[in-house]
């Protein structure tokens, strides 16, 4: 017959899974800005997306409703649109960093 868990373990236990579930915590927080400056050096190329969230849009580097970018653009934003009575969208700039020069 197996021996019953003692206090300790149950104590242990709980304590490396807190551990764990800050460790996960701190590199998924690290992972934000070094993937800013990974995109502003270019060393990663910028995700293009519009994703729309109960009338509300998010999308980056250009709002697709209201400009035009070329393939590559010196810069990388972060738009918000808000969707208007009269059914037009009004944007929002969440974020701005201008991109490293491409090598050639």
């Amino acid at each position: 017959m197996p021996e019953p868990r003692t206090v300790h373990e149950h104590s242990r236990r709980r304590t490396m899974l807190v551990v764990g579930v800050c460790l996960a915590l701190a590199l998924l927080l690290a992972a934000c800005p070094l993937s800013v400056v990974a995109v502003q050096q270019r060393l990663i190329k910028p995700p293009h997306f519009a994703i729309s969230i109960a009338g509300v849009e998010f999308a980056a580097p250009c709002p697709p409703h209201k400009f035009m970018c070329d393939d590559i653009v010196n810069w990388y934003a972060l738009w918000r649109g808000d969707r208007e009575p009269d059914g037009s969208m009004t944007y929002r700039q969440l974020f701005f960093v201008y991109l490293k020069p491409e090598r050639r």
